[in-house]
């Protein structure tokens, strides 16, 4: 991950994270501080009440179509931003359901 964030920031992109995601993926263990080593360096984006609405339209179009049950709030605020800020590449673990959520946007997502 880490090669990737220098290669884009190489390239002059944009590199921000939602801070919701600096939730899902803290645990307030020591094991954090690999964490803070690379994500400490990339600004992170507050939620406005815009990009919130949206990810609630974009979190129950996709629960329409998805066969396995699971809350995908901070996904969709992902997707959300995502789109905002479109055009724009998104790195995560879950390719699938980023993929689902902002299907129709000018938004690529790559598996990290």
């Amino acid at each position: 991950m880490a090669e990737r964030l220098a290669a884009a920031q190489q390239a002059d992109h944009r590199v921000l994270i939602p801070a919701v995601v600096l939730a899902e993926v803290a645990t307030g263990a020591p094991t954090d501080a690999a964490i803070w080593h690379v994500l400490g360096k990339i600004p992170t984006l507050d939620l406005p009440k815009g990009v919130a609405m949206r990810a609630g339209a974009l979190r129950i179009n996709a629960g329409k179509v998805r066969r396995k049950k699971r809350d995908l709030t901070v996904e969709a605020i992902v997707a959300a931003t995502a789109v905002e800020l479109a055009p724009s590449v998104v790195i995560t673990a879950d390719k699938t359901d980023l993929e689902l959520l902002v299907d129709g946007f000018d938004v690529k997502i790559s598996a990290v």
